[in-house]
């Protein structure tokens, strides 16, 4: 039948056409997550050598040898507002509940878990699965896969 053939011919046409986007908007996220994920690990140092100032203007020692932080053009604000009292970040967030979990967690619990913790901040699944794995690379989270499911828990320091 020459209907069903053409129907048939529009639909696999249409179908290619919604692949083809589908790849190219998974590639477009992609490079926005390393992206992301390469400033929070530029925001996560800068954290470090901060933190490190701060113990060192306390104590009146000094700042255990780290480097000085990269300076930033702007006046120390984002968004035009006072940065206030430091937040966690959401890695710090992410390892202190690893820590205090006496199970392993999926990225999906930590997500809820986080979110029911932190009201006020808007903590998505796939930014938290990123940071799980980026724990992970770094040696601070451990990984155990059960069937397609992937459970996190932290990583025991080395004594």
């Amino acid at each position: 039948m020459p209907g069903e053939t053409e129907l048939t011919s529009a639909y696999s046409s249409k179908v290619a056409d919604d692949l083809q986007r589908n790849v190219a908007e998974q590639e477009r996220i992609r490079g926005e997550v390393a992206r992301l994920t390469a400033e929070l690990d530029e925001l996560m140092h800068d954290h470090g050598v901060l933190l490190s100032l701060q113990q060192a203007l306390q104590t009146g020692a000094p700042a255990s040898g780290r480097e000085a932080p990269r300076q930033k053009a702007g006046n120390g604000r984002r968004n035009g507002k006072s940065s206030g009292a430091a937040k966690a970040t959401l890695v710090e967030l992410i390892r202190n509940h690893l820590a205090a979990s006496s199970t392993p967690c999926s990225a999906s619990e930590v997500t809820t878990a986080l979110s029911e913790q932190h009201r006020d901040r808007r903590i998505q699944t796939t930014v938290v699965r990123t940071s799980l794995e980026n724990l992970v690379g770094k040696g601070y989270a451990l990984r155990a896969k059960e069937g397609s499911s992937v459970f996190y828990t932290a990583a025991t320091p080395a004594k």
